[in-house]
């Protein structure tokens, strides 16, 4: 028997003993690494779309909530929604920030989250993708907020929704926000169940988290919506003859309000541990933009020139102008604020704090430097402020109003 001897690697061989064989595959690995489960690609399907439901993934189901007051409240909202996320292992969806024009001037644009939270940060920290709303549906995003916003429109799209407010407020209606309205959505509200308030909270909104996510369960949410008699159901708009009332979205569970939802007492954003503010809030960041801006004006503020480092502060922050609506007494509202000697004692408990907290040698053990932001008028009031040697953003807020705020 002959027996063909071919050299390793020669090109010339027949065509038999080459490999891989003809007809066989390849066992070539795919160079293009997976994206990770957080990543925003793996929460949709792609770019947004005209409809609601056009971007979303069919195996993946999703939580949202709409907007509610400023910055602040809104900020609380969005820690809620993703923890709640996380909870019920849904992929939050943050409605974007809508200007006050009392706060802000008329004509301030929309800010989605991600437009100075950094959002694929915060998703790779908690390992769970968060979406922005321009990421599912397209509207009128990082634009002036126009009167039409605030209407029904011809393409709404009908979504049933849970309301909180609804089952807990005398008025026995959903808290009615713009947000909806925005999106072109036409929103239908079912009370929730009395089992998703907070034990022990009395009156009020408050919500549990353990609650809200068992509700948006197959279970809880088969057990809501066959109690009897059945739950109150509430929609601002008439639906069509013969159109059923929409069910809450089984894929897209919204609520009218997550303020209030705590795990397991009132106001633990106060207190430490803070379960939401360790799960999410101590993950979120500024966008690098963000950052600059507020360093630029750091600068400004601090006299200082582009490359030498803003010094630790302070930061006071006192709202004064809509908070004189409380007063009872009106002709003497100064008598209902703080006066400038209680934001002292409590910027020197603070300093003391960090210096034992920190240690000698850290630069934080050393603050000196103060800023205050207010939205007082009162040129008495801010005396007191210059008096006191501390510094003010006021200087420097109709350029900053007018870069990135009023119109």
């Amino acid at each position: 028997m002959i027996v063909e001897e071919i050299p390793f690697g020669d090109q010339s061989a027949p065509e038999r003993h080459r490999y891989p064989p003809p007809g066989r595959p390849s066992f070539k690995t795919n160079t293009t690494p997976e994206k990770p489960k957080w990543d925003k690609s793996r929460a949709v399907k792609g770019k947004p779309t005209s409809h609601l439901r056009g971007n979303l993934r069919p195996d993946k189901k999703y939580v949202t909530t709409w907007n509610y007051g400023g910055m602040t409240n809104e900020v609380f909202v969005w820690m809620n929604a993703i923890h709640l996320g996380l909870i019920s292992d849904r992929i939050p969806i943050l409605f974007p920030l809508i200007g006050c024009e009392v706060q802000v001037g008329v004509g301030a644009e929309t800010l989605s989250a991600g437009s100075f939270f950094d959002l694929p940060r915060l998703s790779e920290a908690i390992g769970h993708p968060v979406l922005d709303w321009q990421d599912v549906k397209k509207g009128r995003f990082d634009r002036a907020f126009h009167e039409t916003d605030y209407s029904f429109h011809n393409d709404d799209e009908l979504l049933g929704c849970w309301s909180v407010v609804q089952t807990f407020d005398d008025s026995k209606k959903p808290l009615n926000r713009e947000g909806p309205h925005f999106l072109h959505l036409d929103v239908q509200y079912t009370a929730v169940p009395p089992t998703v308030k907070l034990n022990g909270t009395g009156t009020g909104w408050h919500t549990s988290f353990e609650g809200l996510s068992h509700l948006m369960s197959p279970a809880g949410r088969s057990d809501a919506l066959s109690l009897e008699p059945p739950l109150p159901t509430f929609g601002k708009r008439p639906l069509p003859p013969m159109t059923p009332h929409p069910k809450p979205d089984d894929q897209l569970a919204c609520f009218d309000n997550l303020y209030w939802v705590w795990s397991k007492v009132v106001w633990e954003w106060e207190q430490f541990p803070s379960p939401t503010w360790d799960a999410v809030g101590t993950h979120l960041h500024f966008t690098k933009e963000a950052d600059e801006i507020a360093t630029m004006y750091l600068k400004t503020i601090f006299g200082l020139r582009d490359h030498q480092e803003v010094p630790p502060f302070v930061s006071i922050h006192v709202r004064h102008a809509d908070f004189k609506n409380l007063c009872p007494d009106p002709t003497n509202v100064k008598s209902c604020y703080a006066p400038i000697s209680e934001y002292a004692r409590h910027v020197q408990e603070l300093t003391a704090e960090l210096a034992r907290n920190r240690g000698p040698n850290s630069p934080l053990s050393h603050v000196t430097e103060v800023i205050v932001m207010s939205d007082e008028t009162d040129q008495e009031w801010w005396d007191e402020v210059d008096a006191m040697g501390w510094r003010q953003t006021r200087p420097y807020e109709d350029q900053i109003a007018r870069d990135y705020g009023r119109r």
